[in-house]
């Protein structure tokens, strides 16, 4: 009866053995099979994905890297700060764990390379880098295959009516290099994106991706050179004449100007060499915001905030607030610049579907969806912009909102 009673412990113990057996390798079949969103304060992070995980991490500035894998990855991330709203996707498969590094720049000078590559070419056409978002990746073994998925939207980077190339890029290379890259459409989330696969990634190495668009150019440097000078003379004179016939305007207007601590004449105000070419770039770009002058120009914040006082101050340019934006332009007595047609100006995709509902009123955000090939989200948000403006109405149809234009409107009715 001992012996027996040994016995029915030992089973009870084994079978218990073999029952959390079971319930451990089922709950890590659960965790391989799992997927997780990360929130990001900061914008690097380390982290350890598992076979079969997915990952959405999420950083500040709208940025979005995801990943998944058949096998374990030990990841470092990190984005300049610059950055924004940039989504990328990876898919990887290996038949061995990775330790994967991806680090992402605005621009090729920062990454500290003797040389930079020559922009990608095709036949008649070259490539433009407008996508301000390089990864620079490594990996510690050689990669058999991943995959490189971008959902296609302005709000991402991407002009839905544009075409873009992936294009890839090592020290060993002279230029970049074109990715075969296709442009599909999910019809379940109603979004274009980008995807390309890459194989055989040689372990040590650092490769740069990143996505170009596609223009046409000519073949003859000769021609291009040509016309360059010829549209440069040509747009040096125009701005010179607008130039000289609003510094007349502003010598020969009677305008009461309140001087407060500058003790400048106009004349000192018109001369100052930075402060003329704020002006040219106003003349050139009425409407020109804050952060485009400081990037043009060159000056550091406080010394340009200081130059556009002194032009308000003398009334020789004027200031509106558009959304978030500060918008300068020319002094005029009457402003010839409304903040729609600015509001507009600063949103193509706006302005676009505000013209396809002015040809076809009656359209709804579905098929505005589905024309534009650009997230529904985003169509909602752009037609919110045009409801805010006055520029639309919406008329109920059974389930549809079908738009319509607003005629009544200050917009409609330019002289």
């Amino acid at each position: 009866m001992f012996f027996w009673n040994i016995k029915k412990r030992k089973i009870r113990i084994f079978s218990i053995l073999i029952l959390s057996v079971i319930v451990l390798q089922f709950t890590f079949f659960i965790y391989q099979a799992s997927s997780r969103e990360e929130i990001i304060p900061g914008f690097s992070t380390e982290d350890q994905i598992y076979p079969n995980e997915t990952v959405i991490y999420k950083f500040p500035n709208n940025i979005v890297l995801g990943i998944s894998t058949n096998t374990f990855i030990d990841i470092k991330i990190s984005y300049e700060n610059r950055i924004a709203n940039r989504e990328i996707f990876l898919k990887v498969n290996n038949s061995s764990p990775i330790s994967l590094n991806i680090t992402s720049k605005m621009e090729m000078g920062s990454f500290n390379l003797s040389e930079k590559p020559e922009s990608p070419r095709r036949g008649g056409f070259q490539f433009q880098y407008r996508y301000n978002c390089i990864y620079q990746i490594s990996f510690n073994v050689t990669i058999e295959n991943i995959t490189f998925r971008s959902i296609k939207n302005s709000f991402y980077g991407f002009n839905p009516n544009n075409q873009y190339s992936m294009a890839i890029f090592k020290a060993s290379q002279d230029s970049w290099q074109f990715v075969d890259t296709s442009d599909k459409y999910n019809e379940t989330s109603s979004e274009n994106y980008l995807e390309s696969s890459l194989s055989n990634l040689e372990a040590g190495t650092d490769y740069y991706i990143t996505f170009f668009e596609l223009s046409e150019i000519f073949d003859s440097w000769f021609w291009v050179i040509l016309i360059i000078v010829f549209a440069v003379a040509f747009g040096s004179i125009v701005i010179l004449i607008s130039k000289k016939d609003y510094f007349r305007y502003l010598r020969t207007r009677q305008t009461p100007i309140e001087k407060g601590a500058h003790r400048l004449t106009l004349e000192e105000v018109l001369e100052n060499e930075n402060r003329n070419n704020i002006i040219d770039l106003i003349l050139e770009e009425p409407g020109i915001h804050f952060n485009e002058l400081l990037r043009q120009t060159g000056l550091a914040a406080g010394n340009l905030v200081w130059h556009l006082d002194i032009l308000e101050t003398y009334k020789v340019i004027g200031k509106k607030r558009i959304s978030k934006f500060i918008a300068y332009f020319p002094y005029y007595q009457k402003n010839p610049i409304s903040n729609l047609d600015i509001e507009l100006s600063k949103s193509k995709l706006t302005l676009e579907i505000l013209e396809m509902i002015e040809k076809e009123p009656g359209l709804w955000n579905n098929l505005i969806t589905k024309r534009l090939k650009v997230d529904h989200k985003t169509i909602q948000y752009h037609v919110d912009k045009l409801k805010e403006l006055g520029l639309i109405n919406f008329k109920k149809d059974g389930r549809k909102k079908k738009i319509y234009p607003n005629l009544d409107s200050e917009y409609f009715n330019k002289d």
